[in-house]
């Protein structure tokens, strides 16, 4: 699962180099799908899964390559690795010269689903969700719903992430203040209380030793502006996928998120600079360096913290009116020029099967799933693992998702320009460079160069 909205602060280190794996077959038993859209066939066949690079994850895609095979003899799975950062140029010669991967995740690249469907590139799934309805019927309606564009079902949500506070219980305890809140629907957790309790929790600013910082948002602009109701788009954006006219600077919700954060940073000192984030992040995570009491970050964190020597604990991002934070959802597609659809298709529906893939994937991974069947044994794993009550890991799960929505780059075209667009600008202001209003201002008229009607 992709971590989006690339962070304000933090760049992420280049993933490792692309492999290639084949894994062959033997078992004779009846094949799964047809070779073409229209029916079924026993001919032996490939399909190519792209998956993105992480040696976390290798296991569990032998697995699924190794059980499919052998209750599919006729289909071979051609597993393709590709770094992250490589996926955008690597996906658009394929798609080009028409060597696409059969499967695959369009949000595993830095652009995202919006980008791929304006190309062409997705096959439309809705008559295979028909006949296998039942398959399906346990996922999560409203996330099957993202990818549900002018009554075309182009992809099939594997995860749903939320987005949290994560906090340092240590750093906590040892300043005597008390946790934020479990509830999304405590109107005390404000913004204005988190800097209260950042305030409380930093200290010995500028000793590379013993310095913390009490809070670091690792979110984009953009998603920093969604927290406290704005937005750097209108909201056709969503729904066209065409980034139409900002609205960066025209809407005051905008100018409060950003002023707010650069506040933490060079009013308040509470939040780490950039000059010092690189130096702590040289070491590792901030936040699992124990230099930073709290983070703003998406629930990967619920398993990318679980290697922590504290003890941790989550909570809501803090309340404002029109408050919304971002869900990452990712689905598997199928490329719109594959060969093999059908078999395809037998191929997701085993690795979303909540019996057999869908589960072990979230037991691999800790990732959220789409799949409501699966939510109790989720909850009682992130408690087991992080030191939660399941009540807690419920209530924090369900409140992410009502008051969540879709991020930004997966559902406005060619996002990886625009984010980029908007980084050259917001670096400047983040470091106290340029105000906020001509910052805002400045990225209005950069991306509206961009022409991208």
């Amino acid at each position: 699962m992709q971590k989006r909205g690339k962070p304000i602060l933090i760049t992420l280190a280049s993933l490792i180099a692309t492999s290639t794996l084949l894994y062959g077959c033997s078992n004779s038993q009846p094949a799964a799908g047809g070779g073409d859209k229209s029916g079924s066939s026993k001919e032996k066949v490939e399909i190519t899964w792209l998956v993105r690079t992480d040696p976390n994850m290798i296991d569990w895609e032998k697995d699924m390559i190794s059980g499919f095979q052998q209750a599919n003899s006729n289909i071979t799975i051609k597993l393709e690795q590709i770094p992250q950062a490589e996926i955008d140029q690597r996906l658009t010669t394929m798609i080009s010269s028409g060597k696409v991967p059969d499967v695959w995740s369009a949000n595993w690249a830095n652009s995202g689903f919006a980008t791929y469907n304006k190309m062409g590139a997705l096959l439309d799934l809705t008559p295979y969700v028909k006949k296998d309805a039942d398959k399906m019927a346990t996922i999560n309606k409203d996330i099957m719903n993202i990818y549900n564009i002018n009554g075309k079902i182009l992809g099939i949500p594997m995860l749903a992430i939320g987005s949290f506070m994560f906090y340092n219980k240590d750093l906590f305890d040892k300043a005597g203040v008390p946790y934020p809140p479990t509830s999304w629907d405590d109107k005390s957790w404000t913004y204005d209380k988190m800097l209260d309790t950042a305030k409380k929790l930093t200290h010995d600013v500028g000793n590379a030793d013993k310095q913390v910082f009490g809070v670091l948002n690792s979110m984009s602009p953009n998603l920093q502006s969604w927290g406290f109701g704005g937005d750097f788009f209108k909201a056709d954006a969503y729904k066209t996928a065409v980034m139409g006219d900002p609205t960066a600077s025209s809407n005051p919700a905008n100018k409060e998120a950003i002023q707010f954060n650069v506040d933490l940073i060079q009013k308040y000192k509470v939040a780490p600079n950039q000059t010092t984030l690189d130096a702590v992040s040289a070491i590792g995570d901030p936040f699992l360096t124990g230099k930073v009491a709290m983070v703003v970050n998406g629930g990967w964190g619920f398993w990318s913290y679980q290697s922590a020597k504290f003890k941790w604990g989550v909570a809501p991002i803090p309340y404002h009116d029109g408050r919304k934070v971002p869900l990452f959802v990712d689905p598997w597609n199928i490329s719109a020029k594959s060969k093999h659809p059908a078999e395809s298709w037998e191929f997701i529906k085993y690795l979303v099967d909540p019996k057999g893939g869908g589960k072990t994937f979230m037991e691999k991974t800790s990732a959220t799933p789409a799949d409501t069947s699966l939510a109790d044994l989720w909850y009682k794993q992130i408690a087991d693992k992080v030191g939660l009550k399941v009540e807690d890991v419920k209530g924090l799960n369900e409140g992410a998702i009502k008051n969540g929505r879709e991020a930004d780059n997966h559902l406005i075209d060619k996002f990886a320009v625009i984010s980029t667009t908007i980084g050259q600008t917001i670096t400047g202001v983040w470091n106290g460079q340029k105000s906020v209003d001509d910052g805002l201002q400045e990225i209005d008229k950069n991306l509206r160069s961009l022409n991208m009607k």
